[in-house]
């Protein structure tokens, strides 16, 4: 009985609420505090670099799809006017990124400007 009524005292002294100062609960608070400003201010960076870093894939992306256009229509053919836009042609990027590629619209592709020609398309003055 000795023993049950030693292990309850501790267990009761164990269990009573340890008491801090106000400085330390000051303490508590101001290091909490600045946890939460710290999280928001890491937050802010990492959204601040996610959106710089999808900037610069749109950038990439629409520079891989031009060239990737470039190479699969390296002669580009307006099939309103019938002239047609070689690489060096000041008219082509401007061509070559028009309306939407590959779709019902008013360009044609052709792979030499011999295949332009003998479609009936002439090249363009610039």
């Amino acid at each position: 009985m000795r023993k049950i009524l030693s292990a309850s005292f501790f267990l009761m002294m164990i269990a009573q609420p340890v008491h801090a100062d106000e400085g330390s609960a000051e303490k508590v608070n101001q290091g909490l505090e600045n946890v939460k400003q710290g999280t928001k201010q890491a937050a802010e960076g990492i959204k601040g670099a996610a959106e710089e870093a999808g900037a610069k894939a749109s950038t990439v992306g629409k520079s891989v799809g031009r060239a990737l256009k470039a190479a699969t229509c390296p002669i580009v053919g307006d099939r309103s006017t019938k002239l047609y836009y070689a690489k060096d042609s000041k008219s082509y990027a401007s061509i070559l990124d028009g309306q939407k590629y590959f779709e019902d619209d008013d360009r044609a592709c052709f792979l030499s400007e011999e295949a332009a020609r003998n479609e009936g398309y002439r090249r363009d003055s610039n």
